[in-house]
């Protein structure tokens, strides 16, 4: 009898092995929804063992020796690597997409729009300019145009908060995933540590949180002999065994703007970023937003210089009576063009005209004011500017307690200036149509506002000349153009800009097109390797039921051989 047990081993081993069979086998079936979910299969062997009671030694049965996992770790790391990618172009298209939205082109209300219709007010003041509704609708336009602006500017920088927040709210999903990966490894290799059992649900959770972790920055891997998986962020580890050492914030202020750069939690070594939707995040903040933001300041900087410049160079039906300069300098004995004066606009080499007239008799005096900035010897500071402006008879200036310039007129006088070669009335602001110095603040002066008669429409001071207002539409489209915009004319510049977005913009789509599509290739690759195909598992399970149902049988066998050997003893 003792023969026959090695027969009963078998038939026992056989049950235990394709029940075990059939339980992979069901696992894969169960999770054929699940995304995350490695497809598993079981390895079955032979098992030696001793002779039967005809002495032969066919073995001793079957055995489920290891469960394997159908993984392909290179191809996860490439997949890893392609999620980084897909992300980080994805984050970048949408925030393009976000900032050309803003400008509202192709509609009624677009900036290119708003910009043509005060140059069109602008040029119908040339033909009318003492209609006072004239008047009315250029600062109109000019209101519609400056609320645009600082309205786009807004919307850029309420973005960039936006995307703070995200670089905020990625590094805590990074410090999240790094500590579960941390706590998943210590499982894995608590259950590992037999050298048989293989953690395939902890595994696949693992794999599942390293492709999440992947999404947001550029990650690599390397699995240590015990199982465990250490993660690196560029050269950095971020995860090594048992520790994770999280993601942090430090949020500093770069050219006004608030920026939230990215620190190792632990020693708040800086984060190089290479991909990812954080990568994304953070070249759309700091570089295409960042550029917008320059390139939309530059434009109204250059409007408000350019305007300003012209519209110092005529004079309204009326002149000023006063006039306290919209820009300060920092040191009023520096050189106005120094950077210890630190204007916002430019002064150069040059002089200009101021004209006083008496409003009982109508006249004038004029006089020419040299700028003496050719740096040669010593340059004229606002101080000296005053001091000249101070020599011109019926006129009064000063250098106010915050550096500006101020100009009063003697009673009954008023004055303005003319042929400005050195851009200091405008640098100034003592004679503004806008005021500000970028996008964020510019408006229509208080002076103009207040006054609509001060707008600078004509050049000689006659009722109907129109000259200066036909110089300021000319702005819109002349070829000189201007020095704030590297030589072009303020319309060319938006329209580059707008078309340097759009480009941008569908750039982005593209290269997110393209990530999206190689993603989708490896998705396949991986699927084909680690999926449950339903087909193959049905089949699978047939076998190994039929197996089992075989080894039952082969185990009933046996039973009624040993009852007849215990009948016949």
């Amino acid at each position: 009898m003792a023969l026959l047990g090695a027969a009963f081993q078998i038939g026992r081993s056989a049950l235990a092995a394709y029940q075990s069979a059939v339980a992979v086998t069901g696992q894969n079936i169960a999770n054929v929804g699940n995304p995350d979910f490695t497809r598993q299969t079981g390895r079955l062997t032979a098992l030696h063992g001793g002779p039967t009671l005809g002495g032969a030694r066919p073995g001793a049965g079957v055995a489920l020796s290891q469960i394997r996992r159908h993984a392909d770790e290179a191809l996860e790391a490439r997949l890893r690597d392609q999620l980084g990618a897909r992300s980080s172009a994805a984050a970048l298209y949408g925030s393009l997409s976000r900032t050309e939205s803003l400008y509202n082109e192709l509609t009624g209300q677009d900036l290119s729009s708003l910009l043509s219709e005060f140059f069109a007010t602008v040029s119908a003041l040339q033909t009318s300019p003492s209609d006072s509704t004239a008047r009315d609708l250029v600062v109109a336009s000019a209101d519609s145009l400056t609320d645009t602006l600082a309205r786009i500017r807004e919307g850029l920088t309420r973005q960039a908060r936006d995307l703070n927040d995200e670089v905020a709210a990625g590094a805590d999903q990074v410090t999240a995933l790094g500590a579960e990966i941390a706590s998943l490894n210590v499982e894995v290799v608590r259950l590992e540590s037999d050298g048989v059992t293989v953690a395939g649900a902890l595994r696949d959770r693992r794999d599942a949180l390293l492709r999440d972790l992947s999404e947001l920055v550029d990650i690599q891997t390397r699995e240590r002999d015990n199982g465990a998986v250490n993660v690196y962020l560029g050269s950095e580890p971020l995860v090594q065994f048992d520790r994770s050492r999280g993601l942090a914030i430090e949020r500093t202020l770069v050219d006004g703007l608030e920026t939230s750069a990215l620190r190792f939690a632990d020693n708040g070594a800086s984060v190089l970023l290479r991909g990812g939707q954080l990568h994304g995040v953070v070249e759309a903040r700091d570089v295409q937003l960042r550029d917008q933001l320059n390139r939309l300041d530059q434009l109204a900087g250059a409007l408000i210089y350019e305007v300003n410049r012209i519209h110092a160079d005529g004079v309204g039906l009326v002149g000023y009576s006063a006039s306290l300069g919209a820009y300060s300098v920092v040191d009023p004995d520096a050189a106005l063009n120094s950077a210890q004066a630190d204007l916002n606009f430019p002064v150069q080499n040059g002089s200009f005209i101021v004209r006083v007239r008496d409003r009982n008799s109508g006249q004038v005096t004029s006089r020419l004011i040299e700028v003496d900035l050719d740096g040669l010897g010593a340059d004229m500071s606002l101080n000296d500017l005053a001091d000249a402006l101070n020599g011109v008879p019926g006129l009064r200036a000063e250098v106010t307690a915050d550096n500006r310039l101020k100009l009063d007129a003697d009673q009954g006088a008023e004055f303005w200036f003319n042929e400005d070669s050195s851009g200091a009335i405008a640098a100034l602001g003592a004679a503004p149509f806008f005021t500000g110095v970028n996008a964020s603040d510019i408006e229509v002066a208080g002076t103009l506002r207040n006054d609509r008669r001060l707008i600078a429409a004509s050049l000689s001071g006659e009722t109907f000349d129109g000259g200066n207002a036909g110089r300021l539409a000319d702005l819109a489209s002349t070829r000189a153009g201007s020095a704030l915009l590297s030589g072009r004319s303020i319309g060319d510049f938006h329209a580059a800009m707008i078309t340097d977005l759009a480009v941008r913009t569908a750039s982005a789509e593209h290269s997110a097109e393209a990530a999206d599509a190689v993603f989708q290739s490896l998705y396949a690759q991986r699927e084909a390797i680690s999926g449950v195909n339903l087909d193959e598992e049905a089949i699978n399970l047939t076998k190994f039921e039929r197996a089992y149902q075989g080894a039952a049988r082969y185990l009933t066998v046996l039973d009624d051989l040993s009852n007849e050997v215990l009948a016949l003893v």
